[in-house]
């Protein structure tokens, strides 16, 4: 079975433009009090005030470059026989890479 994060009320979950769906994100809002932030395309039918939509870029830039930073010393690929067996090598790469960065 999966592990679920189940975020706090009042938090903001940031998506990208590719994740449209307005029922999920209104229902988020009103039963979970979380507030899903999304990337708007242009053609939306919900557009972003531009003050919102350069705090979502901003965000949205900062966390693409600290997974490329993480992600640019991973293998291209990663075999394992199991899921646990993957997560494990995933952490393992994570915490090289954490250990790396803090005595550099």
């Amino acid at each position: 079975m999966r592990n679920r994060v189940n975020p706090p009320p009042g938090s903001e979950v940031y998506g990208d433009s590719a994740y449209t769906d307005y029922t999920v994100e209104d229902d988020l809002e009103q039963t979970g009090q979380i507030a899903l932030k999304v990337m708007r395309k242009k053609n939306s039918k919900r557009q972003d005030l531009p003050w919102n939509q350069y705090i979502k870029q901003h965000t949205r830039h900062y966390i693409e470059t600290v997974f490329s930073n993480i992600t640019s010393d991973f293998p291209k690929s990663i075999h394992a026989c199991t899921f646990e067996g993957f997560l494990l090598k995933l952490q393992a790469f994570i915490l090289a890479f954490t250990l790396q960065r803090a005595f550099i």
